[in-house]
Parts: C-alpha cells; sequence; structure tokens
C-alpha cells in the first residue's frame, strides 16, 4: 500500500517536466552545413573561413544561427538571424576574416529565440589561416625644426587604422594624453605652436571591442624663445658736427631684420631726452656737439626683450654759422673745441700781453713766499733775523753773478724781473724760477 502511494507520488512530480519536454520541443532543424577555406589575398595561404548552412522549420519560428571562433588568445561569437515559416528552408552564410596568424576552431549552434533554446550544436572543425585583416595601427608625426623654440611652427600628425574593428563592427575609442591642454577633434593635426616651453610625451592608446588592442608615442621638447641678439654700430664716433654720423642696430647672424622690433632712447648734453621707435638706425648727422646716451630696446615675437647702451661723441663745428647744420640757437653751451694736431706753442716770451701777465704773476707769488720767510726769521729774535735776512739776501745776490745764472739754465732763454726774480722758459712755453737759497730751479704753476 505504502509503495503504492510511493509511485503515484514519483508520477504526480514528473508529470511538469514532461509537460515542459514537449512543450519545448522544435521544428528547427540544420539540413546542411559546410566550411570553405578561401585565399582572398591570393598569397597562397587560406585567410578567410566561409561557413554555408541550410537551416528548416516545421512551424513558424525565429531561428539564430552562431558560429563560436575559437583561437588561443580570443573567442569570437558570429550570429545570423532569420525568420522562418512552417516548411520552409533557408540558406545563410557566416565569413570570418582572419584576424591573426594561427588555429582556428569553429563550433555551431542553432538556436529556438521562441523557446529560447538551443536545438543543434555542431563541431566544423579546426583550420590553420593567416592574417586577412590588419589589427589596429596608431601613428603619430612630429613636423617641426629639430630644435623647437617658444611660437615656432609645430605640429603632430595622427593617423589611425582597425581593419579588424571596422569589419567586425567592434571599434573602439582612440584616446590621446600627454598634451597641455585638450584636444577635442580626433583626427585633425595636433597644433603644438603655441605649446609652452617643457618636454611632452604625447600618446595615443586604443582597444577596440574584440580587445586588439595598439599605442604609439612621440616626444616634444620646446625650448624657450632665447632674447634678442644684436649688437650696435656706430659710424661718425667723434667726428665733427655736419660731419656723416649714424647709430645702426645690427642683429646677430642667427636672427633676421623682421625677427626684431627696436626702440631708442636718446639723452643729449643737455640732459633732454628723444625716442625713436620701429627702426633700427639713426642719423646723428646734426647731432649737438657733446656726448649723446643712446639705449636700444630689442623685442622679439615673443615679447622678450634686451636693452643695450653706447655714448656718442660729436665735436663742435669748424664753423657754427654754416647753414648746413641748421638753425642752430644756441653754442655757447657747446664744448669748446681743442686744435689738436694744429696747435703751435707760442713762446712767451715773444708775446708781450703773456710775458707780462706770467711775470706780473711770478712777482707776486714770490713776494708772498718771501714774506712768509722773513716773517718766520723774525720770530727767532731781532738779532738772528738780521743776520739771517743778511745772508740770505747775499746768497741770492751772489746767485745773480753774471754769467753763473746762465750757466745754470741749460741753454734755455733766461729773464730776471724787476723783483730780482731770474726765470727760464722751455720749449713748450713752461716756466722756472730760480731759488737762489736752495739753489734750484722751481717750476711755475699758472
Amino acid at each position: 500500500m505504502r509503495q503504492g502511494y510511493v509511485t503515484i507520488l514519483s508520477i504526480l512530480l514528473l508529470l511538469p517536466l514532461a509537460t515542459l519536454t514537449v512543450s519545448a520541443e522544435s521544428g528547427i532543424g540544420l539540413e546542411e552545413r559546410r566550411v570553405d577555406a578561401m585565399d582572398m589575398d591570393s598569397d597562397g595561404f587560406p585567410d578567410m573561413l566561409s561557413t554555408i548552412f541550410a537551416i528548416n522549420s516545421t512551424q513558424d519560428s525565429q531561428v539564430g544561427v552562431q558560429v563560436i571562433v575559437e583561437t588561443d588568445r580570443l573567442v569570437i561569437p558570429f550570429w545570423e538571424n532569420m525568420t522562418l515559416t512552417a516548411g520552409e528552408m533557408k540558406f545563410g552564410s557566416i565569413d570570418i576574416y582572419a584576424w591573426e596568424d594561427g588555429d582556428y576552431h569553429l563550433r555551431m549552434l542553432i538556436w529556438d529565440h521562441g523557446l529560447e533554446v538551443i536545438t543543434e550544436e555542431v563541431d566544423l572543425g579546426s583550420f590553420d589561416l593567416t592574417t586577412a585583416l590588419s589589427p589596429p595601427t596608431l601613428g603619430l608625426e612630429l613636423q617641426a625644426e629639430d630644435s623647437i623654440f617658444t611660437g615656432d611652427e609645430c605640429q603632430i600628425l595622427r593617423s589611425f587604422s582597425d581593419d579588424v574593428g571596422q569589419q567586425y563592427d567592434a571599434l573602439g575609442v582612440v584616446s590621446l594624453t600627454g598634451v597641455p591642454w585638450q584636444v577635442l577633434n580626433d583626427t585633425a593635426p595636433i597644433d603644438c605652436s603655441s605649446w609652452p616651453a617643457g618636454t611632452y610625451s604625447v600618446s595615443l592608446q586604443y582597444t577596440n571591442e574584440l580587445g586588439f588592442g595598439a599605442s604609439t608615442t612621440v616626444e616634444v621638447t620646446i625650448e624657450n624663445h632665447p632674447a634678442p641678439d644684436f649688437s650696435i654700430l656706430v659710424n661718425g664716433q667723434n667726428q665733427r658736427m655736419g660731419m656723416g654720423c649714424s647709430v645702426v642696430a645690427v642683429p646677430a647672424d642667427n636672427q633676421t631684420d623682421t625677427d626684431l622690433v627696436f626702440s631708442w632712447l636718446i639723452t643729449n648734453p643737455k640732459n633732454q631726452e628723444t625716442s625713436e621707435s620701429d627702426v633700427k638706425d639713426l642719423d646723428c648727422g646734426l647731432w649737438d656737439p657733446g656726448v649723446h646716451k643712446v639705449r636700444v630696446t630689442a623685442t622679439n615675437p615673443q615679447m622678450q626683450t634686451t636693452t643695450l647702451g653706447v655714448n656718442v661723441v660729436r665735436l663742435p663745428p669748424m664753423d657754427p654759422s654754416d647753414p648746413s647744420l641748421g638753425n642752430v640757437s644756441d653754442n655757447t653751451a657747446w664744448p669748446s673745441s681743442s686744435s689738436g694736431e694744429d696747435y703751435e706753442a707760442t713762446p712767451l716770451f715773444l708775446n708781450l700781453q703773456a710775458s707780462a701777465a706770467a711775470i706780473g704773476g711770478g712777482g707776486i707769488i714770490f713776494g708772498l713766499i718771501f714774506g712768509i720767510f722773513v716773517g718766520l726769521l723774525l720770530t727767532r729774535g731781532s738779532t738772528d733775523s738780521s743776520s739771517r735776512l743778511e745772508e740770505v739776501m747775499g746768497a741770492a745776490a751772489s746767485s745773480m753773478v753774471e754769467g753763473e745764472i746762465e750757466d745754470l739754465a741749460e741753454g734755455l732763454p733766461t729773464y730776471t724781473d724787476p723783483q730780482g726774480i731770474t726765470w727760464r722758459q722751455h720749449q713748450d712755453g713752461s716756466m722756472d724760477w730760480w731759488d737762489g737759497t736752495e739753489g734750484i730751479w722751481v717750476r711755475f704753476d699758472s
């Protein structure tokens, strides 16, 4: 009795499974399938597999044909979906292009999408293929001079390809890193001419939905642009007013006139300032006599500056009234001009006015010196002073003996003034007076 209950209970439990099995039966069948290996690039090696199949159904069905391809690295499913009516048979194919060299193992699964069940699974075998699709590639090409300075022309060209991702509609996203600021366009050249100075490691990275990836990097070094380099050339330094004169800013060999903009600040001998801009040379032919302070500032396109200075000396003209000198309003402040090599010394004794002046000045000086000397002698006592004064006067008188003084003059012309002082004149016009007390010639400084 108890055994009968267990049997009935088992039957009741199995009834739903039986019902499910019956309801899960599908009318979809795989009538035919095959795999053709093909050589698409005609190199003698197969690089593509074409799976061909025929599907029928005894009832209206939504059919899915799935071919699963396995390599050492990847497992990729390929699908073909179709709709069949009762009693209909359809043919289809799935092409598989080799994405790498190696063995490709294929399995085919037939799905009943209405029941969400696999109605059939077939092993299609393994095939040795060569690459038919190029893997993802990335490229970065720097177009610039060997040495890049801030502001120089600079751009980076980008390239990208992914035959595998494009063939199987599995493209990924290319990412860019290492740039100082965001680059919006994905394909246009990268403009690096405005980047700050520094070293940049610019990289591209890519991975498609099938797991294929690539990366590339380029180094970009940008240096600070050198400061303006130039020199100042003065033509006509220490020449007279009215004669040719120019001040020229000369760029260095590594720079051109278009690279630099020059501005000038000139301070004349009266401490008055004038300025010039956007010129590289000045005409100083009519500058007033004296010292002119010239400062030149060069500015490059990167707004870097360099300042140099020079003093320009101009001499007075030979004829201040020359109309070619322009309207000269005040020439009294001009420095006096030496005759230079044209100067000829005039002997003092041949010029009566100069002789009188020299003799008068010498007498006054001698009187002062003699008065001080006598005063010192008097402080020692009246007796000693009188005797000392007589000795000095006697020595002075003895030094003036005719013939002796001429021997001591060393052949130079001599003259004795009314005060009794003997003078001699050198060829350059300088004067000495004879100190009888010390017995030496003393140079006279006017």
